[in-house]
């Protein structure tokens, strides 16, 4: 009993170094090699190489794996069509369960990874324009149904002030691992980074990132505006507009798509009870300016003004955009504006990186994951929203209310009624900051440690978000490459005008 006892006391002596070397890790690639060493040694190993597991319908994922491996050795192109037609859909039997990908520090099960891997072979294997045997017409409808019925993945980045420097971290992993989605939305301070990522071709990005001075112009406002939390002032405005358009060049939303192929999203509010909020993008709002929309984006109501869009007119000149509306911060309506973008682009997967403070307290709480108590709070939570927001009902029908109460309330109805979490979620691991930083230029220093914070976050959802999105990539990249060969002819596509079907959208800049 005592050797027993011995070892199991040295193993976990070995995790805790293992996973303390983890935390320290000054890279991906050093953090993957110990995350792989505490698989093995943890028993996660063993587990990823076995098929049988409670959370997913593992048989049936094996038959089709080797049904697949079959009729591709066997070169039965027409069966081994048929049968991709059968099963190209997400999460079949269960396999893109969150659940799944957290048993190992690395990847999940050797089953799953293995016949995403196949699908997606098997896809690429059909894509050349000369394929003998099987007209090009055909299989280009097939890979435009595909995509349709198994959608694409997007980014969301969320609201938080100045810890929105965090997504820049979650970014510059996605950039080097070439998994950054191609759909990304922000509002507020993930407003900022979706602008910046959406109007700066990918080398630019990560050369910005290595020679550091992507930090030092961010970090250049530092100490030149900040909030007074007794007053509720903002002492110098016009630097947030200069900082701004220190890191955003003056584009256009369709100006930034043609440069970079990412269809970038800001969310704003009206400031208006009437007026219902906007998703600003290439498809919705082609001409306005970037900027104002970052602008408008980030105007907390009560410190700062609410903002005019501005657009370029036919004649290039800048104009108001809306002039009779003024427009406040996109978080008070939707942070995560989710369901606008499975309309929009047809995405049904959602990669969210999540730091806005009222939030954080609550949704990345382990407690609330797992386990009969996690289950109680969650539904405690489901109770009191639906509760809170009887009563708000209930005030706004009955009570007299004020324009300004009014709005208030209405706001809070929409904070309400949000959903703050998606498929993959990237938290912080940091749970508490000075709040009268959160509306402040910080430092440099404090830029870069929000940078690698983002890095670190994000490195253990790596191998989740590569399988999760392999099939949904791999249709867009054939998709893309068959616009090309048609003249953008295969989606019916206009190169001047994004289309509201995302598929017309791809086009060759997708590689940037």
């Amino acid at each position: 009993m005592n050797n027993s006892f011995n070892r199991y006391s040295k193993k976990s002596r070995q995790l805790k170094r293992i996973e303390k070397a983890m935390e320290n890790a000054e890279s991906y690639d050093e953090w993957k090699i110990l995350a792989l060493e505490h698989d093995e040694l943890s028993g996660a190993e063993e587990w990823k190489q076995a098929d049988p597991s409670s959370l997913y319908d593992y048989n049936n994922i094996r038959t089709r794996l080797e049904k697949l491996r079959s009729l591709k050795a066997s070169k039965n192109d027409r069966g081994l069509l048929f049968a991709l037609n059968e099963g190209i859909h997400g999460n079949m039997g269960g396999m893109g369960k969150p659940v799944l990908y957290g048993r190992a520090k690395l990847g999940t099960k050797k089953l799953i990874a293995d016949y995403v891997q196949e699908i997606s072979s098997a896809l690429s294997y059909f894509s050349p324009k000369r394929f003998k045997g099987i007209p090009f017409k055909e299989r280009q409808d097939f890979f435009m149904r595909a995509s349709h019925c198994y959608g694409r993945s997007a980014l969301m980045l969320s609201g938080g002030g100045a810890l929105g420097h965090f997504h820049l971290g979650v970014i510059k992993v996605l950039l080097q691992q070439d998994l950054l989605p191609t759909v990304i939305s922000g509002s507020s301070a993930g407003a900022f980074v979706a602008a910046m990522v959406g109007t700066h071709t990918k080398e630019d990005l990560l050369g910005k990132f290595a020679d550091g001075s992507l930090q030092k112009k961010i970090s250049a406002g530092a100490g030149k505006f900040k909030l007074h939390l007794t007053r509720g002032e903002l002492e110098g405005l016009d630097e947030v507009e200069k900082g701004i358009n220190r890191v955003i060049p003056n584009m256009t939303f369709q100006e930034a798509y043609e440069l970079t192929g990412r269809a970038i999203n800001i969310s704003i509010s009206g400031a208006e009870p009437q007026q219902t909020s906007r998703l600003l993008n290439a498809i919705t709002s082609p001409n306005v300016l970037i900027r104002s929309a970052v602008m408008a984006s980030c105007a907390i109501p009560g410190v700062f003004p609410p903002v005019v869009l501005k657009a370029k007119n036919d004649a290039g000149r800048t104009q108001s955009y809306l002039p009779s509306r003024r427009w406040i911060d996109g978080s008070f309506s939707q942070d995560l504006p989710a369901k606008r973008l499975t309309r929009l682009y047809g995405v049904n997967h959602f990669i969210v990186s999540q730091v806005n403070p009222a939030v954080l307290a609550i949704v990345s709480d382990p407690k609330l994951k797992s386990g009969v108590g996690g289950a109680l709070i969650q539904t405690g939570m489901s109770f009191s929203k639906s509760w809170l927001r009887g009563s708000l009902n209930l005030v706004q029908r009955h009570v007299p209310l004020s324009p300004k109460m009014g709005m208030t309330l209405s706001t809070v109805h929409a904070l309400i009624d949000q959903e703050y979490t998606g498929d993959i979620n990237i938290f912080p691991n940091f749970r508490h900051f000075n709040p009268k930083k959160l509306i402040s230029a910080i430092s440099e220093e404090e830029i870069i440690h929000f940078i690698s914070e983002g890095e670190r976050s994000t490195w253990p959802k790596v191998e989740s978000i590569r399988i999760n999105t392999l099939i949904g990539r791999t249709l867009d990249d054939i998709l893309a490459k068959l616009d090309r060969r048609t003249g953008g002819k295969s989606t019916g596509s206009n190169k001047n005008e994004p289309s509201i079907d995302f598929l017309a959208t791809l086009d060759n800049k997708n590689a940037a």
